[in-house]
């Protein structure tokens, strides 16, 4: 059997203080570094080796190009942000069924960045189907489901489901609030549940984002 992979994608938001994301980083088989996180990368001692840097170039000096040499990896289309183009880099040199994928520093700073990197994460499970992806934040984690999933969870994580399909009902089992058939109009509408043991259930036709915080609510 394949070794498991555990790949990186470094983004241009807040970097992380918190140990979940981390250790990640510093226990990653490989980093795919967005062009624009790569200053940041690079102010931060981690030792790694094994990291590209991939984007359209406009946050890297031709100096940084230079010294990169084939870490840099130039994409020039401009449809997709940095890190769809890291994705989509880390997909083709890794192979999905056998790899685990995390974001890292994908939120904070800008508010529009941090609303459509979290959104991707839906468009990855389209584009990639049944890959392991979910992004780390200084406070939990975000995953991206449809059809019907369990988690690992424990009594009192705080768990919000974002939809994207506001006309497909949700499912629940094991939280607080259950849902049951229950239609998603606005996103605060499903934010702020609790789970009640060491996992709990979701099913929908539609497409969720799920939150897990790292720690339970005292």
């Amino acid at each position: 059997m394949e070794e498991r992979k555990h790949i990186v994608i470094l983004a241009a938001g807040d970097f992380p203080t918190h140990e979940v994301p981390l250790r990640a980083l510093k226990e990653a088989d490989f980093v795919v570094c967005c062009d624009s996180a790569y200053k940041a990368m690079r102010n931060e001692e981690f030792g790694m080796r094994n990291y590209v840097v991939v984007g359209d170039g406009d946050s890297l000096s031709e100096a940084d190009k230079a010294a990169l040499g084939d870490r840099w990896v130039h994409v020039a289309e401009q449809d997709y942000n940095d890190l769809h183009k890291a994705m989509q880099w880390a997909a083709a040199h890794y192979p999905l069924p056998t790899t685990h994928y995390q974001l890292i520093a994908a939120t904070g700073k800008r508010e529009d960045h941090t609303l459509g990197n979290i959104s991707y994460l839906v468009t990855f499970a389209e584009e990639y189907p049944g890959t392991d992806i979910e992004i780390l934040t200084d406070y939990g984690r975000f995953t991206a489901m449809n059809g019907s999933r369990t988690f690992n969870s424990f009594t009192r994580q705080q768990v919000s489901i974002f939809t994207m399909d506001p006309d497909k009902p949700i499912y629940s089992e094991g939280l607080r609030w259950p849902l049951e058939e229950f239609h998603a109009r606005r996103w605060w509408q499903a934010s702020l549940n609790e789970t009640l043991g060491t996992e709990f259930t979701l099913r929908t036709e539609g497409h969720l984002v799920v939150f897990q915080t790292y720690e339970p609510k005292v």
